[in-house]
């Protein structure tokens, strides 16, 4: 049986108590959560379960090519394994399409980074490095859209 996930656009402060739960942040809100980015959610019984939000935004690996930049996926551990992440990420190569960017880049938490090569992506970074301000260890995987 296919299982249809509907992507909805919705309010930061809507995405910042999965954002808290599963991505262990303190404060939820981001340095990027302003008015030019979007956020996306596959909402359940009311509930956020998947979300992600993105931006407009040049990838200093490929600082000429025109880029989209995603944060803070997370999708409710209950959930994980069921193509929400996937289904976030095509919507978020759908935008970036539709805005002529041929690049998708994130800071993506060591732990999440096979998810991300599985889906195409290339690591960027060797190394691995801390964020400054989740505290995280992260890398950048850049996709091609």
């Amino acid at each position: 049986m296919h299982v249809v996930i509907d992507v909805v656009e919705v309010a930061a402060a809507t995405t910042h108590a999965l954002r808290s739960r599963v991505l262990g942040w303190t404060d939820p809100r981001s340095r990027l959560d302003d008015d030019n980015a979007s956020h996306l959610a596959v909402i359940d019984g009311g509930a956020v379960v998947a979300m992600v939000s993105h931006v407009s935004w040049p990838c200093p690996h490929h600082t000429t090519t025109p880029a989209r930049y995603f944060w803070a996926m997370a999708v409710d551990p209950k959930r994980q394994r069921h193509g929400y992440g996937r289904r976030l990420l095509a919507t978020v190569a759908d935008c970036a399409r539709t805005a002529s960017e041929r690049l998708m880049w994130a800071d993506a938490r060591e732990s999440a980074v096979p998810f991300y090569v599985t889906c195409g992506a290339e690591v960027a970074d060797a190394q691995p490095y801390v964020d400054e301000v989740t505290g995280l260890l992260v890398r950048q995987p850049p996709l091609a859209v």
